[in-house]
């Protein structure tokens, strides 16, 4: 039988109580975002009978939810604690099962900001993104990979090397054939950059990605709609079409919504 909103919000503070929240609203991450219109509990759309997406706003971040026998991951978590909260209890109410595994792919804040809302889950992070967020709370901070098995389905954690950051992951759910990309890769807006972007070794890190998942499947961008490896390779080549003639990416800000038809 199907729970009501209200008994699937009570189930979520029960296993997750937003202790993080008490106190200041907004508690310091590594950088600080603008206001949030959290008017709506987040809407899962299933990509396969294990993988899930879901679009944040303002700065329309798509987070995704893998669900295997033992536990439940979720990449990447919003903008403030609020949100990261709000994220975690849809889970539940959706799955009846509490986060308690996460990967945040890279520091900046619409990806890192909502960690501090959910309690209870062991979180994996590249070290030079925690570099920039020291006060984050990491059980594994990452090198080059990591593996997160979840019971039945497992969660290849990779540093594809400096591209969009100096600490990008990306998350492959093999057996689903998933891979969620992080900033790497955008369908929301242009790629965008700040000072930690290697903008030489960004198309590098994406033939990475897509020489490690065989070009199968489908590829999760950090905001916008899923899409095939053609898709991820004609981005790949219109990026290192700046690497010579030094053209700046689009410098990190909001994130226009995807227009989908």
């Amino acid at each position: 039988m199907a729970l009501s909103s209200a008994e699937c919000h009570l189930i979520a503070f029960a296993l997750n109580p937003p202790a993080a929240l008490v106190g200041s609203a907004f508690l310091q991450t590594c950088q600080t975002g603008g206001h949030v219109d959290e008017s709506r509990d987040p809407q899962w759309s299933a990509l396969t009978t294990r993988v899930w997406t879901t679009t944040v706003e303002p700065e329309s971040v798509t987070c995704g939810l893998v669900a295997g026998e033992d536990h439940v991951l979720l990449i990447d978590t919003g903008s403030t604690p609020e949100q990261g909260h709000s994220l975690a209890m849809s889970a539940v109410c959706m799955l009846g099962r509490p986060v308690d595994r996460i990967v945040v792919t890279h520091h900046h804040y619409d990806h890192s900001g909502g960690l501090s809302g959910i309690n209870d889950a062991e979180v994996w992070m590249h070290e030079a993104a925690l570099a920039h967020c020291p006060d984050l709370h990491v059980d594994h901070p990452v090198s080059l990979m990591a593996y997160v098995d979840l019971g039945g389905l497992g969660a290849e954690v990779i540093h594809p090397g400096p591209a969009h950051t100096d600490g990008d992951l990306i998350v492959i759910v093999r057996d689903e054939k998933i891979t969620f990309a992080g900033d790497l890769v955008e369908t929301a807006g242009e790629p965008q950059s700040d000072e930690t972007t290697d903008v030489r070794g960004w198309p590098r890190a994406i033939d990475s990605v897509i020489t490690g998942t065989d070009g199968a499947g489908l590829y999760v961008p950090g905001h916008g709609h899923p899409i095939d490896a053609t898709t991820v390779m004609n981005q790949r080549a219109r990026l290192a079409e700046r690497v010579p003639m030094n053209i700046p990416l689009t410098p990190v800000g909001r994130h226009i919504p995807p227009q989908l038809s």
